[in-house]
């Protein structure tokens, strides 16, 4: 017995019952008052997007000192507790819009019933059948919450009913993935404040000197380890771009986002630090360990590479973050590499517009060495 399926079939035969009680008129009348919310909703979180993107946007490049003290206490409040001001900000939106809409087109319901023929209004067969299209409208959305639920709590039995529903799967395949998914989905990590503060901690870089342009250039040290594989991985290749892109698509299907570490320091202010080694050894890292790894990796077979440090992130989760640069010695170009969010979305090594959802602020050089 599925309880996600039998709840599915509840809603939807519940809402033709609905339906063919209260007539098609009334019933009408009740769904276009109710449509004002997912209109609320709709207008809402497309305000939202835009709203984070300015404000994200904005401070990303702002200055200390650029902007007043309060001003900078909420960014610092933004960045601590993304997800949260994000969520603050939709819940906020979505209240002003809908009480703006209310009193836009609260005549409306009333004005369906009215213009409705007595005979067709008072029918009960009609009513039933916008009542199961309610039904399936509210079944999809009752699947939608399921959804969120899943792309960010852990939970096995939910799961396990989702997965053997057969009407989730398909309203996964055809409405989750392809709409809700990529707004949701964690596919993009990012940190909250200071998050990064121990990344330059956590390599072995000696004489690390700051030049005139802000970049600090060192020597890295690179175990024998992560040295012996990156040469394994790009066996055969002779660009330095080759070796590259090898070494992106090695680590994006062998290192896996460390959600629990992330979560160890946005709930718990727990950084877990760990080495590049760590990291190869355990299969899982965040950004930094992603960075850092790469940076070794392209470091022992003779790259030139970066590891950026700055704010990153899409509309809805903008945060600190770390990703990397290679230098393409034959074009002569700086290639970015952001092997954190290719682990999720295979795109992310020299994509156009790398620069719109990256922005960096501190860098750290590692010259190749001759191979």
């Amino acid at each position: 017995m599925n309880w996600l399926t039998i709840a599915f079939a509840v809603v939807f035969f519940w809402s033709v019952f609905r339906g063919c009680v209260r007539r098609f008129a009334p019933e009408a009348g009740y769904l276009a008052a109710q449509a004002t919310h997912l209109v609320a909703a709709v207008v809402a979180l497309a305000c939202a997007w835009f709203a984070s993107v300015k404000i994200s946007g904005f401070f990303a490049h702002v200055k200390a000192g650029q902007i007043p003290a309060w001003a900078t206490e909420l960014w610092r409040i933004w960045q601590q507790s993304p997800q949260l001001s994000h969520l603050a900000l939709l819940l906020v939106l979505y209240f002003v819009v809908s009480a703006v809409l209310q009193r836009v087109v609260h005549p409306i319901p009333g004005w369906v019933v009215r213009v409705i023929p007595r005979g067709v209004g008072g029918s009960r067969l009609f009513g039933g059948v916008l009542g199961a299209l309610a039904g399936a409208v509210c079944s999809v959305a009752l699947g939608a919450v399921v959804f969120l639920v899943l792309q960010f709590v852990s939970v096995p039995s939910l799961q396990m009913l989702a997965t053997n529903s057969q009407p989730y799967i398909v309203m996964n395949r055809s409405i989750f993935q392809p709409w809700l998914k990529p707004l949701v989905a964690r596919e993009l990590p990012v940190l909250t404040a200071n998050a990064l503060e121990p990344l330059s901690k956590n390599i072995s870089l000696f004489a690390v000197p700051t030049s005139t342009d802000g970049t600090q250039a060192g020597v890295l040290v690179v175990p024998k380890d992560i040295a012996t594989l990156a040469q394994r991985i790009t066996a055969g290749q002779t660009s330095s771009r080759a070796k590259a892109y090898a070494l992106y698509e090695w680590e994006i299907h062998h290192i896996k986002y460390d959600w629990n570490k992330y979560y160890d320091y946005v709930n718990d202010r727990r950084w877990d630090q760990q080495s590049p080694l760590d990291t190869l050894r355990t299969g899982k890292g965040v950004c930094a360990d992603y960075a850092l790894l790469y940076a070794e990796m392209a470091h022992a077979v003779g790259i030139t590479v970066e590891i950026d440090e700055g704010i990153g992130g899409t509309a809805l989760d903008y945060g600190p973050h770390a990703w990397n640069r290679v230098w393409d010695d034959r074009q002569q170009v700086w290639i970015p590499v952001d092997t954190t969010w290719g682990a999720e979305q295979d795109e992310w090594f020299n994509p156009p517009n790398f620069d719109a959802t990256h922005h960096v602020q501190t860098r750290i050089r590692i010259e190749g060495a001759a191979h």
